[in-house]
């Protein structure tokens, strides 16, 4: 029986599978290109042989320059030669990828810098090594891929490892590495025979362009490590691509510069997907600590002998107390109905100051002093061969990070959830990237969904030099039409004061999934409003029908596999999540879209900071544009931009909400008196 992974995200396939379950690729899937790929889709005749070929107002451009494309290469490389950002919004079919690298690799050739071409996923970087290996057809060009050690590493690569901090996995790899070197037990064979191996594993990088999967697996074969090969090669190759957060931990990006060749190496930054860098970043400066993380390491408070955090201050008591003060702030601040509340400043660290009769800086001196102890016992660990993770370490960073974490960039606050309470401190303005990019003499950030343009570049710090372009898609315009209605909306007191309102949203999808015979997208703006509908729709829609299910990821890309493969399907959804962002759905299998409502992001304690900050740092009402309105239209474009990936798509998207109405502009949507009649002519006129 075969077993068969994902090329492009890597899942585990079934034996038998033609798609991924995962990201929902086709298993045969070996396009060269977007760019190549635009001719047609899986099920089309077969694409014509590429021809490669130069271009004297783009160099590294490989291929026949679609509309726009030139355009788009000439800003990029003015803005970078004037040591400008650029900020691009790029539409569907202009090929961000390949103009990008295009533009970029002519900037850097010229002026010896590095390209770091920033992802979100693996898939995304597998794309750029084939985009990377068309130009090498045309110019002396070389890249490769990197990954975190728990993603590369054959000794530390799994589910197990996912959750360890980067500097744990350092630790138990360089313990490895050190008994190799001692030739002591223990060791890694992998990294035995990595130096020996480096010079014929370059030279099938730069003659192969193998995407990540593909290197991981010749390394291994060759029985040397991945992650060691690429750390000692990165230097030597022109595009180095790499997961965001090579840039957004201080640590990773400390040690990937100086593998790099040190922090002085110019380097160009390509940030793909842009639009998830500002919370991806967010996401990275903040923590939390929560009753299980405490209460593991008070379990193994049994492996210390009592030993003294401060004068006086025992650890076993110190982490004790801390799992006492979590719940006395619950109970104190979390009423009845309520699931979070914004905690007073210092209400954690004046609690342990005042239980321990601490001034803060020995508090510091004890917090240090519990990593420290964490640390010990990680060594003792890996000696012992066994698992190398200590849960007292883990708290005491996850106190000091605490502590640390001030000022109005962040809100603190206890929350509460199924499994307990826990310490929240969530970054609302990531300082530490903001810096970063203040520090780059130039750079690109592109998405196809960035619009404003000007929130981007704000809330990153770029410099008032920076430019910002959109592009629109060079795809037939009459290909897609997008329609809204005025007589239905999802907004809350509405659906409150109307129940009839519900009856009429649920007859309305039913009646529209009923009028034509192509596979349907139905977009929801919570699982709550599609699970309440479900029913009569299961009932009244006589299709065969498909859905999204949290939570269970394998039965939703078996359920998404069998809609793609057939032609007359629905397949219900929530507005940004994986269905309506991250899978492609080339030709017949998505031609018509139904988005039920606007999905604005629920209130919380960050978003209510977040907003009163940006009203504060941008003017009067911009919190809420920013944080409110701009992210509900993003996943709106996202979502109806499921249905045009190709110059043959033809689709229609339907919203069923009159609020749509102040965006018809950002969604190219006009007014419909009758959204079924113009669905089954826009069919009918194929």
């Amino acid at each position: 029986m075969q077993t068969l992974f994902c090329s492009y995200c890597h899942s585990l396939m079934t034996p038998g599978s033609q798609r991924c379950r995962q990201c929902g690729r086709l298993l045969s899937d070996d396009a060269e290109s977007n760019q190549s790929s635009l001719m047609g889709f899986e099920n089309s005749k077969p694409t014509p042989e590429i021809v490669y070929q130069a271009n004297k107002e783009a160099p590294y451009m490989p291929y026949a320059p679609r509309e726009g494309q030139l355009d788009i290469i000439a800003d990029i490389r003015s803005a970078l030669d004037e040591h400008r950002h650029i900020v691009i919004e790029s539409g569907t079919g202009t090929g961000k990828t390949i103009v990008a690298l295009a533009a970029g690799l002519e900037h850097a050739k010229r002026t010896g810098k590095k390209i770091i071409y920033l992802t979100r996923t693996i898939s995304q970087s597998d794309q750029i090594m084939k985009e990377l290996k068309a130009i090498s057809t045309i110019q002396d060009v070389s890249g490769i891929t990197l990954t975190g050690r728990n993603k590369a590493c054959p000794l530390f690569r799994g589910e197990e490892y996912d959750n360890l901090p980067p500097n744990v996995l350092s630790l138990m790899c360089e313990d490895k590495k050190s008994k190799s070197v001692r030739n002591s037990a223990g060791g890694c064979r992998y990294y035995d025979r990595t130096k020996q191996m480096l010079d014929g594993i370059k030279d099938y990088c730069k003659h192969n362009f193998p995407t990540s999967d593909e290197l991981d697996r010749y390394c291994v074969q060759l029985g040397v490590c991945p992650y060691e090969t690429r750390k000692a090669l990165m230097k030597e190759f022109d595009v180095i691509v790499a997961p965001y957060i090579h840039i957004l931990s201080e640590d990773i990006r400390s040690n990937f510069l100086n593998n790099l060749g040190g922090e002085n190496i110019p380097l160009l930054l390509i940030v793909d997907e842009a639009h998830n860098l500002i919370d991806a970043a967010r996401q990275q400066e903040s923590y939390t600590i929560s009753l299980h993380m405490v209460e593991a390491a008070i379990d193994e408070c049994d492996a210390f002998k009592r030993p003294e955090l401060y004068e006086g201050v025992v650890l076993d008591d110190f982490i004790n107390y801390v799992r006492v003060l979590i719940r006395m702030l619950a109970t104190q601040y979390i009423t009845l109905g309520k699931k979070e509340f914004k905690l007073p400043d210092g209400a954690v660290e004046d609690g342990l100051c005042k239980k321990f009769e601490l001034r803060p800086a020995d508090l510091d001196m004890a917090i240090r002093k519990t990593i420290m102890l964490g640390e010990d016992r990680m060594d003792v660990l890996l000696e012992k061969g066994g698992q190398s993770m200590s849960p007292v370490y883990t708290l005491g960073v996850a106190l000091q990070n605490w502590v640390s974490s001030g000022g109005e960039r962040y809100v603190k606050s206890i929350k509460a959830r199924e499994d307990g309470e826990y310490l929240s401190a969530a970054c609302i303005d990531p300082a530490d990237i903001v810096k970063f990019m203040q520090e780059q003499d130039g750079a690109v950030h592109m998405s196809g969904t960035l619009q404003p343009l000007e929130q981007y570049y704000k809330i990153m710090g770029l410099p008032r030099t920076t430019r910002a372009r959109t592009y629109p898609s060079p795809f037939p315009p009459e290909n897609k039409r997008v329609v809204y209605v005025d007589d239905l909306t999802t907004k809350y007191d509405v659906m409150s004061k109307d129940p009839a309102m519900t009856t009429k949203i649920e007859r309305r999808i039913a009646s529209l999934c009923n009028a034509v015979t192509k596979n349907t997208l139905v977009f929801f703006p919570s699982y709550k409003l599609l699970n309440s509908m479900r029913p009569f729709l299961e009932r009244d829609i006589d299709r065969a029908l498909y859905w999204e299910e949290p939570g269970r990821q394998n039965k939703t890309m078996r359920s998404l596999d069998i809609f793609r493969k057939g032609q007359n399907g629905v397949f219900f959804c929530v507005m940004g999540g994986s269905v309506a962002e991250g899978i492609d759905f080339p030709g017949d299998e998505l031609c018509f879209a139904i988005l039920v409502g606007i999905q604005f992001p629920p209130p919380s304690l960050e978003s209510d900071a977040m907003k009163d900050l940006f009203d504060k740092r941008y003017g009067p009402g911009m919190g809420w544009k920013y944080l409110q309105e701009t992210p509900a239209i993003r996943k709106m474009r996202q979502a109806i931009g499921r249905l045009i990936r190709t110059e043959t798509d033809r689709g229609m998207a339907v919203i069923l909400d009159s609020r749509a109405s102040r965006y018809k502009r950002q969604l190219d949507a006009e007014l419909t008196d009758d959204a079924v009649r113009d669905v089954v002519q826009f069919f009918n006129n194929q």
